[in-house]
């Protein structure tokens, strides 16, 4: 396979370098970061712009920007944001250019700044590793889940449950160790499920960005492993309305989606009051693998979010609500009458149910509902600092329809709502040009509510934390540490099984997390970062107290109520490197947890009335979490880039001096893109082949699961991309294929490989239509 590989990449190679001289040169990019004077810290949402053509983007959260399709030529560029002083500066453009800009202070603007909520730097510790998806790399994953779409970022995996569910993993680590902020709100929903994937659309999102490594100083408790910011883009400024239409068809499962969206700003009497409507529906019948396709792995999607922004000179207020609505079936597959027949399934190369396809979700399923509410407000005092006031309520229900049973109730095997309010109070402030930093103080608190089949209890949950961060920064060197105080307390309801009381256990816990880092430019275009830091999680209800069927995950789960606080000791550093020709990035970690709690295979199978199921029961560990992700870039010629990723993670048990089981295998990726530029009416055209190469997890005891791990694959993947000018607009395109080769395999990381192969070949088009209804100077 790794011949013909690069039998490919070398055919690929001689066509493309013999088609080059036909292409117009008015397909260069220019791209960099908007940094401080002392060319360390980066500045976010700076505009750019090239005023000979009337052209400009703004830089993201992390202070990079991209400008497409540039011709060849000399041109002005302007750098501009408020609080700077404006910087202008002449670049010649005859290739892809990555250039740098360094902005000075302008105190003497700070009193008269116009802000909204998202100036606020949504990366507090610059120390702490980050990657993000936006703009092309955004696009080529629309349809996809959120988890399957950051599967792109070294050191990122998904734990799967079947072709529909995928939950994001950090470094080994997922569901309640990983804290998802949706649009700046802490998505708190059913997250302790393998197969209970986050409940967000990631079409909303203008960009997705994770932070690697022990968030919790200033996100919370939970954030052992990072943060995962969903971000959408900023409401308009410019009066008119807006809009943008995203098409997208796949082939395996006959997949269809369409995401609707309108905004715009008022004039006059309303200046500075913008707003945003959203839509989007997915429906998709039958999963297919290499052969055969998987019964009742059918779906269906329909989420539908609005904002409101009112911005004056001092003071921004923001209101979010959004629905996200799915309905899943379940893989009859993992679904077993009896012992005989789940050993059966447990055994086989193939599913032993039917094979065919259908849209149809019959039971059977799982049906989620979540609703969020937001509202936040920003205002900037005229000592140079900000205060930032939220609250935020979210529900999530949750139905599980097994099999209709010999009396015929259509009631839910399963039903689970969970309500959470959240407050946060953030101050944060600039003492002097060297010295700024944040603090504040937050609150949750959560109920849960259960009916029907037992799986966990109703419990109420409530915390309080308070955090302060300091950075000083001075020339090449910034320094960051931050402390922070968390309280939990939960309690649950339950029946006694011997006395047939209700009992109500109650648990408190707390803790004192500390962090501190450094970033060094080592030269002009080499940074060195490096954090250590502490963090902790409360055992979750479900670890605790969970004894029963849980349906969706094809599983009977015993909880351990004696379970203690996992405590994490994390360092984590990277160095990053940016050249002309050449980028790079090489990032370590060493995650130690005393007290990791997971979910271990009993290795024994138990029958109830609801079928057969293999048994799992929480337990604690001390384990250690140790690898590297890299990436690089490299400009063989302007219209030629070569990519290299890869993710090595080494898990290990400390309390039986083995392996740790369910690590993610090593993975690696390699991709070579094009450019062709443009042709006709045709503009931007690119094409990318990638293969995306995981090992078998051999790192494993023996003796420790239901199944061996599987072998390891190779898969390919082809995309083509290019816009067409239609008016004003660009209409963006994108055409690919994953699973070029149509192989048959099974992840590692996909609960249901007991049972079944992954997805195989699928032909997806993507289209982005952007619109504008009525458009104001």
């Amino acid at each position: 396979m790794l011949p013909l590989f690069m039998r490919i990449m070398a055919f690929l190679s001689l066509y493309i370098l013999s088609f080059d001289g036909m292409c117009q040169e008015c397909h260069f990019i220019l791209h960099g970061k908007v940094l401080d004077s002392s060319g360390t810290n980066p500045l976010p949402y700076a505009i750019i712009q090239i005023k000979e053509l009337h052209k400009g983007v703004a830089a993201d959260s992390l202070g990079y920007y991209t400008i497409k399709n540039v011709c060849e030529g000399t041109y002005t560029i302007e750098c501009d944001l408020i609080g700077y002083k404006n910087h202008t500066e002449q670049i010649i453009i005859s290739g892809n250019q990555h250039h740098n800009f360094n902005l000075k202070e302008d105190t003497a603007s700070l009193q008269a700044i116009i802000i909204s909520s998202k100036e606020i730097d949504e990366k507090p510790l610059q120390s702490l590793s980050v990657s993000s998806i936006s703009n092309e790399d955004l696009l080529r994953t629309r349809g996809s889940t959120l988890g399957e779409a950051l599967k792109t970022i070294p050191g990122l995996n998904s734990l799967q449950t079947g072709p529909s569910v995928s939950k994001p993993m950090i470094h080994g680590l997922h569901s309640n160790r990983i804290l998802i902020l949706n649009n700046g709100v802490r998505h708190e929903a059913q997250q302790w499920g393998s197969e209970h994937a986050p409940e967000i659309d990631p079409f909303i999102a203008n960009r997705i960005s994770v932070i690697k490594g022990a968030a919790s100083i200033r996100y919370g408790s939970d954030a052992i492993a990072g943060v995962i910011l969903v971000e959408p883009k900023l409401l308009p400024a410019k009066p008119g309305i807006y809009g943008e239409l995203n098409l997208v068809g796949m082939s395996n499962s006959r997949l269809g989606a369409s995401s609707t969206m309108l905004e715009g700003a008022f004039d006059k009497k309303l200046k500075g009051l913008s707003w945003r409507i959203q839509g989007t529906a997915r429906r998709a019948g039958n999963s297919k693998t290499a052969h055969y396709y998987m019964e009742k792995t059918a779906f269906e999607e329909l989420n539908f979010s609005s904002a409101l922004s009112y911005n004056k000179r001092r003071l921004s207020i923001d209101l979010y609500a959004s629905q996200f609505y799915t309905r899943l079936g379940i893989f009859t597959g993992s679904q077993v009458g009896n012992l005989a027949d789940l050993q059966l399934a447990l055994q086989s190369s193939t599913p032993i149910t039917p094979s065919y396809f259908s849209y149809k979700i019959e039971r059977p399923y799982q049906q989620v509902t979540h609703y969020l509410i937001k509202t936040k407000a920003v205002y900037r005092l005229r000592s140079n600092s900000t205060i930032e006031l939220m609250y935020a309520w979210q529900q999530n229900k949750r139905y599980e329809y097994d099999y209709v049973p010999l009396n015929g109730s259509l009631d839910p095997a399963l039903f689970l709502q969970i309500s959470t309010s959240i407050i946060d109070a953030t101050w944060h402030h600039q003492i002097s040009n060297r010295i700024s930093g944040s603090a504040g103080i937050n609150g949750i608190t959560q109920g849960n509510i259960r009916e029907y089949q037992f799986l966990i209890p109703n419990f109420r949950n409530n915390g309080a934390g308070a955090f302060l961060i300091e950075k000083y920064k001075k020339d090449k060197l910034t320094i960051e540490g931050g402390l922070r105080y968390d309280y939990r307390w939960l309690r649950a309801w339950m029946i006694d099984n011997n006395t047939a009381q209700i009992i109500t256990p109650t648990r408190t816990f707390s803790n004192i997390t500390g962090t501190l880092g450094i970033v060094y430019s080592i030269k002009k275009n080499l940074t060195f970062s490096a954090n250590a830091g502490t963090a902790w999680r409360a055992p979750s209800v479900n670890e605790l107290y969970s004894n029963g069927v849980h349906q969706s995950a094809a599983s009977y789960d015993i909880g351990n109520p004696n379970l203690k606080s996992e405590r994490a000791y994390n360092f984590i550093s990277a160095l990053n490197y940016s050249g002309k020709r050449l980028f790079g990035e090489i990032g370590f970690y060493n995650n130690q947890i005393n007290n990791y709690i997971y979910s271990k295979p009993d290795l024994q199978l138990i029958y109830t009335v609801r079928g057969a199921f293999p048994e799992f029961s929480y337990t604690q560990v001390n384990a250690r979490f140790r690898g590297l992700d890299i990436k690089a870039s490299y400009v063989i010629r302007d219209s030629l880039t070569f990519t290299t990723k890869a993710s090595l993670l080494w898990a290990y048990n400390q309390t039986i001096h083995n392996y740790l089981i369910f690590a993610p295998s090593n993975r690696y990726e390699n991709s070579i893109r094009y450019a062709v530029g443009n042709l006709g009416t045709f503009h931007g055209i690119y094409f990318i082949l990638t293969n995306i190469y995981v090992t078998h997890q051999w790192r494993v005891p023996p003796n420790s699961d239901y199944t061996n791990p599987p072998p390891a694959y190779i898969l390919f993947n082809a995309d083509l991309g290019f816009n067409i000018p239609i008016g004003k607009e660009q209409v963006n395109i994108n055409l690919s294929v994953t699973n070029l080769f149509n192989t048959g395999y099974r992840d590692y990381l996909n609960r249901y490989r007991y049972f079944t192969n992954d997805v195989g070949r699928n032909f997806i088009i993507r289209l982005q239509i952007p619109f504008t209804l009525v458009s104001k100077k």
